[in-house]
């Protein structure tokens, strides 16, 4: 068994490796950033950047490609959440619309 003492970039960076991904979504403490910042630069890890609604993604190098399908995932479900909001909106206006020209 492993102890964080003995890790080369911290328990993070191997729980990432473990999992193949991890998707962030929002901040994170700068000591943990920074572990796994210096793990993308030394190749133990890899990164896809946040890119609009798109979340950014640590990776193990081997499963880069499943990294990327992910980040499309996360991508298409934010983009139908907002569809979804602006959609509901729209149909309330259409509705509301309705009802005063009936009267």
């Amino acid at each position: 068994m492993a102890y964080a003492h003995d890790l080369p970039y911290g328990p993070n960076a191997e729980q990432i490796r473990a999992q193949a991904s991890r998707v962030i979504r929002g901040k994170m403490p700068m000591q943990v950033r920074r572990e796994l910042m210096d793990a993308v630069k030394q190749g133990y890890l890899g990164r896809l950047k946040k890119n609009g609604l798109a979340p950014e993604i640590f990776f193990h190098p081997d499963h880069k490609n499943g990294a990327i399908e992910r980040q499309r995932r996360e991508l298409e479900y934010s983009a139908n959440l907002i569809k979804g909001v602006c959609v509901s909106q729209e149909e309330k206006i259409d509705n509301m619309l309705a009802k005063q020209a009936a009267e």
